[in-house]
């Protein structure tokens, strides 16, 4: 080989070392960053980042019996379109309370405490007119996915 040919192919090596190099770091950073986010939604999940605290609002954190619940075990629990007040959510004024599209849309699917219909119903403005079963059915319901 020539002299160029030599300083060209060197080149070449270098460029494709370099290159392999950096997706090599870039995989494992988006290996490390899926793997923080898996650790950070399980203690989410079970409660550790909350510190010593047992509770997420006026009742203690639930403990879910059913994996998956389905959208009904929200109505069972008396999550409907009177919860405390006639009309509160029956579609006309907010959202309807029986309606799964539009339930889920106030939820982040298997993490309650960012959802802002948990977060809403446990401390926020909806926390008078709640109870610990629907408390617990919202809770369990979103982190089982807020499935339909």
């Amino acid at each position: 080989m020539s002299k160029f040919s030599n300083s060209v192919f060197s080149s070449l090596v270098l460029v494709m070392s370099f290159t392999a190099c950096v997706d090599e770091k870039a995989s494992e950073k988006d290996q490390d960053a899926a793997i923080g986010a898996a650790l950070l939604s399980q203690l989410s999940r079970s409660g550790s980042l909350s510190g010593t605290s047992s509770t997420t609002g006026k009742f203690p954190i639930p403990t879910c019996e059913v994996a998956a619940p389905a959208f009904s075990s929200l109505a069972t629990a008396g999550f409907n379109s009177t919860c405390g007040s006639s009309g509160c959510h029956d579609g006309t004024t907010r959202y309807n309370a029986t309606n799964y599209n539009q339930v889920k849309g106030y939820t982040v699917a298997g993490s309650p405490t960012t959802s802002s219909l948990y977060t809403a119903q446990s401390t926020g403005s909806m926390a008078v007119n709640t109870n610990q079963s629907v408390d617990k059915a919202i809770y369990c319901w979103i982190l089982g996915g807020s499935n339909p």
